[in-house]
C-alpha cells in the first residue's frame, strides 16, 4: 500500500452497513470507525448519535471513555524509558518501587499463609500481565482485599458515588497494594491485572513527573492529542459522549452523562484504565505505532524500540487466557495483544481494547491502523462487535483476514 493511499467513507460500505444494523438493533448508540494507512489522512466512518436520544451525530472529536485501551499508551510510556536507559526490560520491580522489594506469594486462598516468591517481578511481567498479581474485577479472595483497600483504578464512575476512601494518589496505591501478596509466583501464567497501573507509577517515579503530565508532555503534545486526557475540561464537555449501561433484563440505563459525569472531576492517575480520547486523536498514536515509533517527523521510540513493544515478550510456555477463557495464537507485547498467526486478525496485528467497547489495531506488515470508539456496558454483551468493523474493513480494503 502507498504510504500516501488516502480512503473517503464510500470506500467502506461494509463497515457502514454493519455500524447502522447494530443501531438500529438497539445495541449502541453510535459508533466511529478511523482507518488509515501510514502518516496518511484517517478515513473516519462515523454513525450514530453520542448517546441514545440526545440527538447529537457522533464526530471523529466525540470525546469517549477508553478505560483498557489506556494501558497501550502507558506501555509505550514505559518502552520510551527503555529507550532511554532510565529502566530495563529485565529489571526488578523492587528496585523502581522500593515498596515491592519484599513482595511474598499467596500459598492458600484465606491470605494466612504465603512464601518468597521464586523470582521477583520484573518490567517485562508487569508489560505482560504475568507478574503475579490480579484485578479488583476479579472473583478472587485477593482480589476482594484490592476491593476492601480500596485498590479499584480506573472504576472511576463507581468510586464516584461510593463512600469508600481510595488512594489519592499512586504513591498511596503503591503503599496499600505492597501489603499485600501475590496471586502466584512471576512469570508463570497470564493473569490480567492492575500490573500497568503499577507501572504508571513507575512512570513517575523514574521521570519525576505526575503521569497526566508525563503523557502530555512526551507523547500527547508531541503528537498534536489535544482531546485525550484522564479530566475532560469544562468547555470539552459538550464533547464527551454518554456511557449507557443494559441491565439483566435488557433495558438501558445512563451509566454516566456529559452533564454529570465522573470524568469531570480528578481521580486517580489510572495508568491501566483512566484516560479519555477521541477517534482522531487515538489514530495519531496508531499511527507513531505503524511507523514504529514515527508518524509525520515526530519520533517517540528508535524502530527496534517500536518493533520490541509490538513483539511477543511472553516468558516461554505462557499463553493469553481473559477471565477464564484460553486464547490461543496470541501473545502479549507492551502492554498490547500480538497475534502470532490469523485469528480474526492477520499475523502481526497488534492492539488492545476498553471495557465500553472501544478497540485499536495496527497491522504491522500493511501499516494499516484503525481505531473503534463507541460507548456501552457491559463489553460482554457484543462480545464480536468489538472486531466486527475492523474485519469488515479489511474486506471493504480487499483484504482477507
Amino acid at each position: 500500500m502507498s504510504r500516501s493511499m488516502t480512503f473517503s467513507e464510500a470506500d467502506f460500505p461494509s463497515v457502514k452497513a454493519l455500524l447502522e444494523r447494530h443501531i438500529a438493533q438497539g445495541d449502541i448508540a453510535g459508533a466511529a470507525l478511523a482507518v488509515a494507512v501510514g502518516d496518511a489522512d484517517p478515513c473516519f466512518v462515523c454513525v450514530g448519535e453520542t448517546g441514545m436520544g440526545t440527538g447529537r451525530h457522533l464526530t471523529p472529536d466525540s470525546i469517549h471513555r477508553i478505560y483498557s485501551q489506556t494501558k497501550p499508551i502507558t506501555g509505550i510510556a514505559i518502552m520510551m524509558l527503555i529507550d532511554e536507559g532510565l529502566i530495563r526490560l529485565e529489571q526488578p520491580l523492587g528496585e523502581l518501587l522500593p515498596a515491592f522489594a519484599n513482595l511474598s506469594v499467596l500459598v492458600t486462598d484465606d491470605g494466612e499463609a504465603t512464601r518468597p516468591p521464586k523470582r521477583q517481578p520484573t518490567v517485562r511481567d508487569l508489560l505482560t500481565h504475568t507478574a503475579g498479581f490480579t484485578y479488583h474485577l476479579q472473583a478472587s479472595p485477593l482480589a476482594a482485599r484490592y476491593r476492601a483497600l480500596g485498590i479499584e483504578p480506573g472504576l472511576r464512575i463507581a468510586s464516584h458515588q461510593s463512600s469508600k476512601e481510595h488512594p489519592r494518589d499512586l504513591t498511596e496505591m503503591i503503599e496499600r497494594l505492597a501489603r499485600l501478596p501475590l496471586a502466584r509466583d512471576p512469570g508463570e501464567m497470564f493473569e490480567y491485572s492492575l500490573s500497568i497501573d503499577i507501572l504508571g507509577a513507575v512512570i513517575e517515579h523514574v521521570s519525576g513527573k505526575t503521569l497526566d503530565r508525563f503523557f502530555e508532555e512526551r507523547i500527547f503534545g508531541p503528537l498534536g492529542m489535544r482531546d485525550t486526557s484522564f479530566v475532560v475540561p469544562p468547555e470539552k464537555l459538550d464533547r464527551l459522549v454518554n456511557l449507557h449501561q443494559r441491565t439483566p433484563d435488557g433495558c438501558w440505563t445512563l451509566a454516566d452523562s456529559a452533564a454529570d459525569s465522573a470524568y469531570a472531576r480528578p481521580s486517580l492517575l489510572s495508568g491501566g484504565g483512566g484516560l479519555v480520547s477521541t477517534a482522531r486523536d487515538y489514530s495519531r498514536f496508531t499511527a507513531m505505532l505503524a511507523g514504529q515509533g514515527e508518524t509525520r517527523g515526530v519520533r517517540l521510540l528508535k524502530p527496534e524500540t517500536a518493533r520490541l513493544a509490538a513483539s511477543n515478550l511472553f516468558p516461554p510456555g505462557v499463553g493469553v487466557q481473559f477471565f477464564g477463557n484460553k486464547l490461543p495464537n496470541l501473545g502479549f507485547g507492551a502492554a498490547m495483544q500480538v497475534a502470532l498467526a490469523p485469528t480474526r486478525m492477520p499475523a502481526g496485528v497488534f492492539g488492545w481494547g476498553g471495557a465500553a467497547g472501544t478497540g485499536m489495531w495496527v497491522d504491522s506488515i500493511r501499516r494499516v491502523h484503525m481505531v473503534l470508539m463507541t460507548q456501552y456496558w457491559p463489553a460482554e454483551i457484543n462480545l464480536t462487535l468489538r472486531e466486527e468493523p475492523a474485519i469488515a474493513a479489511y474486506a471493504d480494503l480487499g483484504h482477507e483476514v
